[in-house]
């Protein structure tokens, strides 16, 4: 028996190999359409050893239980207020449903077939690693489960790395004001790897608040140049960019002394009190909305004389607010937040669909895949139609709250604005932006079109509203691309 305890434990299995094929081709994700997503029996065909809206599993699972005792529980909470973060080790939590391992194989094999790994919230195990620690997180923080959820991987040969750079989860106006008396934040985040996350592999940095003159008290950093309130987006705290090898252009002073993360590490003993928290699969990293935090950039490739390189990181984070901040964005018909212990696939797709839109400027897609995201978003049965032939363009009220919703149709736009100013008169195919590409490219023109209609009743509904200026310049952009349009379809019938 000493010996058996002693053994090292047997190697994980291996993970799905992204280099690889397409294992089923005919399941990409580009292949896909709205009403295809919303059926179960595609998911379950995608991964097999997980569920889909299965209530002998969901019924089988249950929060963690006795995890605060001895006092742990106050502890974690007095950490969170002191540090804005707080690393709590696996053997801590009490997992009994979770199986990690086959989550990250899972979301890999989503990867596979052209997914976001975030696509993993269809299935019901997914939503289990929140059920099962949303007490905790309660029980630590004061705030429940707001549906703001997202899976990241990170690996050598990422095309597109999600890792995200230094930022702060939310810039709201009165930033102390989202802070209750007793310290604790409206906002927090539990962060979930499902592979080990190391300083090799990509492990989460952050600015401890102590030595963050901004974490309670809000930033100067001037007035947000994208039209919209700090609060509704996660707010990149670097002005240079990361990504590049070159020398950063000189900033104005009066940017220096406002930039959040030079204001926090004015010097380079400052850089010294940054944590590093690698953190092991089953392990949970909770922090506040307004810590700043960052994940390291995927690793270099080593020589093969060095071994086999680090697994990649894989991990999912899900939101936890208090209501008075942020409301839940999933909703029941009467407009109360959905505190079902798992969503529907419905409103899951509906959901991990807006997210993609939020996140657009990190997760890339083209006008196509775009369509398919906004119709499962606004569309209450996409695939079919009403009496009239008519598709069913019931805003999903039912799904999402309106603020939540406001700010997804938002960022459609933005979207359908970045990727009409990206084709910049190339996607003909032939070079020369005069739209005579042939067929190769009517597919792309026609899903284009499709979203600046679709951009343009959302600008349309706002103006209605009185809420036209949430658009800034996009009306202009989306003109400008529906014209170009308009020009290429006229010479085409010549």
């Amino acid at each position: 028996r000493r010996e058996s305890a002693m053994a090292p434990r047997s190697a994980p299995p291996p993970l799905p190999d992204l280099n690889a094929p397409c294992p089923n081709p005919s399941m990409h994700a580009r292949l896909v359409t709205p009403a295809r997503a919303l059926d179960p029996e595609y998911w379950r065909a995608l991964c097999p050893e997980l569920h889909v809206d299965d209530e002998a599993f969901t019924d089988s699972v249950r929060a963690m239980s006795d995890v605060g005792s001895g006092g742990f529980a106050q502890d974690v909470r007095a950490r969170i207020i002191e540090q804005g973060f707080v690393k709590i080790p696996r053997e801590k939590l009490r997992w009994r449903t979770t199986n990690h391992r086959l989550l990250a194989s899972a979301a890999m094999r989503l990867m596979q077939h052209g997914w976001n790994p975030t696509w993993l919230l269809a299935y019901d195990e997914a939503w289990a690693v929140a059920n099962e620690i949303s007490k905790f997180v309660f029980d630590t923080t004061g705030n429940k489960l707001n549906h703001d959820a997202l899976l990241w991987h990170v690996g050598i040969n990422d095309r597109s790395p999600t890792a995200f750079s230094p930022h702060r989860d939310r810039q709201p106006d009165d930033a102390h004001r989202t802070f209750r008396e007793d310290g604790t934040a409206m906002y927090a985040t539990a962060w979930v790897p499902l592979t080990d996350a190391t300083p090799q592999n990509s492990c989460l940095f952050f600015v401890p608040a102590p030595i963050d003159p901004g974490y309670v008290d809000g930033d100067d950093d001037g007035d947000d140049d994208d039209g919209s309130s700090s609060d509704e987006r996660e707010e990149d705290v670097l002005s240079v960019d990361v990504t590049s090898n070159r020398k950063p252009e000189r900033k104005r002073k009066s940017q220096k002394e406002t930039d959040p993360l030079r204001v926090a590490l004015p010097d380079k003993e400052a850089f010294q009190r940054v944590a590093c928290v690698p953190a092991e699969a089953g392990s949970a990293i909770v922090f506040t909305h307004r810590v700043i935090h960052w994940g390291s950039a995927p690793p270099t490739p080593h020589p093969p004389s060095f071994g086999e390189p680090d697994e990649p990181r894989v991990c999912v984070s899900f939101g936890f607010a208090d209501e008075a901040y942020e409301p839940a964005y999933l909703r029941r018909g009467d407009g109360s937040r959905n505190d079902a212990h798992f969503p529907r696939l419905r409103e899951r797709v509906a959901l991990v669909a807006a997210q993609m839109i939020s996140y657009h400027e990190r997760f890339r897609c083209d006008a196509k895949t775009l369509g398919v995201f906004h119709a499962l978003v606004t569309t209450v049965n996409p695939g079919n139609n009403d009496s009239r032939g008519e598709p069913q363009r019931k805003q999903a009220a039912s799904f999402l709250c309106p603020e939540y919703k406001r700010k997804v149709l938002r960022e459609y736009v933005r979207a359908v604005a970045e990727i009409g100013a990206a084709r910049g008169g190339k996607s003909d195919g032939d070079g020369d932006g005069d739209g005579d590409g042939g067929d190769d490219d009517d597919g792309d023109s026609d899903a284009m079109e499709d979203a600046m209609d679709n951009a343009l009743d959302a600008m349309l509904e706002a103006q209605m509203a009185g809420r036209i200026d949430e658009f800034d310049d996009d009306f202009d952009a989306i003109a400008a691309e529906e014209a170009a349009s308009r020009r290429k379809k006229k010479k085409r019938r010549r």
